[in-house]
């Protein structure tokens, strides 16, 4: 099935999709950063990392049917494995398999938003640095893969996406040794001193 311009469908579901995915992808970055500085309420964690949850899982979704139109695309010829196993791509299989194995870091991640008990939180969160990885193999990815990156637009988009995370990534590092921490209070406390012992008196 063609577009009207002679384009095949499955390759327009295939740009918008991956397109979709790397901004989601990018979103969740952002918002998982800005959590892990304290810029955003503490108050509202909990409702945060629901949302940033929502965003991978959402992405994961679009990481999905970016590959499934890729096979459906008559022009690529992309097979089961192409989209599956890094490197199986026909067509440019290095570019390709970075998408891929940024697809499977995504998936990786989303899956432990279920496990996070079980490992506990230390783990998951220095797992979670995986997320640098899947967000810059998804930029490498598009931006020598995909065809609506490319030249001046594809700079642009690489800056806007890159440069927020960047300056979180920096704001991650140096907040903690410089974020106020509350005064204690003015003038040392007073000492407590244990409650006297009270006997009974005893006459001779």
């Amino acid at each position: 099935m063609t577009a009207t311009a002679g384009m095949p469908v499955a390759w327009l579901v295939a740009r918008a999709a991956g397109l979709v995915a790397f901004g989601l992808l990018t979103v969740s970055v952002w918002l998982g950063l800005a959590m892990s500085t304290r810029l955003l309420s503490p108050r509202r964690q909990k409702t945060l990392l629901g949302w940033h949850q929502t965003l991978v899982w959402t992405a994961v979704g679009m990481f999905a049917l970016h590959g499934v139109a890729l096979m459906l695309d008559p022009t690529l010829g992309f097979r089961f494995l192409a989209v599956l196993v890094p490197g199986a791509a026909p067509w440019r299989p290095f570019a390709v398999a970075a998408g891929v194995t940024a697809g499977w870091l995504v998936l990786t991640l989303a899956v432990s938003f279920h496990v996070r008990r079980r490992i506990g939180q230390k783990r998951w969160r220095l797992f979670h640095y995986a997320t640098f990885g899947a967000f810059a193999l998804a930029l490498g990815h598009g931006l020598t893969a995909g065809s609506d990156l490319r030249g001046t637009t594809g700079l642009v988009a690489a800056a806007l996406a890159l440069g927020p995370v960047l300056w979180l990534t920096f704001a991650r590092i140096l907040m903690p040794r410089t974020m106020a921490r509350p005064a204690p209070a003015s003038g040392p406390a007073p000492p407590t001193r244990p409650a006297a012992e009270t006997r009974p008196l005893v006459h001779a």
